[in-house]
């Protein structure tokens, strides 16, 4: 007498061990993908700051470096340029996608809102007094946001009774009614607590200040005076 064979296939108690198994290789995945997924966003994240912070290096490096010495309308034995700790203003080529166009007065300064700001105007725009603080008519530009303070910085020979002549070039706060540029300008930014992204220290050449001793005249291109 034969006995039958047994039934091909699991047995209940099998099944809930395999499913069982199923759910926590599926809850381990979804764990994983998910930290992957937020790890790469954060990367992306991160890229895009240092992004933005490069790009806002890399204008500043080549606006600050091609700064124009042109003259002084109120003061023709000066330079038209002015910084102190907190902003600058100085004139300098047009941007490349406004090129060929006159030369443009540049203000770089932090707004109260965090905000880094890069205005322009022609400087042949005759409706707005390019010397006043308001920027109605200019062209803005945000180079940075979320910043909590900028420092602004100007190597050259020191002024007043004390700084005669042949003294060596020292940092100074300001710089304004000069008969030459600075020879260098730093520029520090800083980011509030808990903010990760970082400011490498920018320090620029003015080429202008340099080289090229010439304070020329923004309307007829010739000289006005020297530095």
């Amino acid at each position: 007498m034969t006995r039958p064979h047994a039934a091909a296939g699991f047995t209940l108690v099998e099944m809930l061990v395999c499913l069982a198994i199923l759910a926590s290789v599926s809850v381990v995945l979804v764990t994983g993908i998910g930290r992957m997924d937020l790890r790469q966003r954060f990367i992306g994240q991160k890229d895009a700051q240092i992004d933005e912070i490069a790009q806002a290096q890399f204008t500043l490096r080549h606006l600050l470096g091609d700064i124009h010495p042109s003259v002084n309308p109120q003061n023709n034995s000066a330079v038209d340029f002015f910084g102190n700790q907190f902003g600058l203003e100085f004139d300098g080529q047009p941007p490349d996608n406004a090129a060929p166009d006159a030369f443009q007065r540049y203000r770089v300064r932090l707004e109260r809102n965090g905000d880094l700001m890069l205005y322009r105007i022609s400087t042949l725009d005759e409706t707005v007094d390019r010397h006043q603080r308001e920027v109605t008519g200019w062209t803005a530009q945000r180079l940075l946001t979320g910043v909590s303070s900028m420092s602004v910085r100007y190597l050259g020979p020191g002024t007043g009774p004390l700084a005669g002549t042949g003294t060596l070039p020292a940092w100074q706060l300001q710089w304004s009614n000069r008969a030459t540029l600075p020879s260098l300008v730093g520029v520090r930014i800083e980011f509030p607590a808990g903010d990760r992204r970082s400011w490498p220290d920018l320090v620029v050449r003015l080429r202008a200040a340099n080289g090229d001793t010439c304070a020329r005249d923004l309307r007829t291109g010739t000289c006005g005076g020297t530095e």
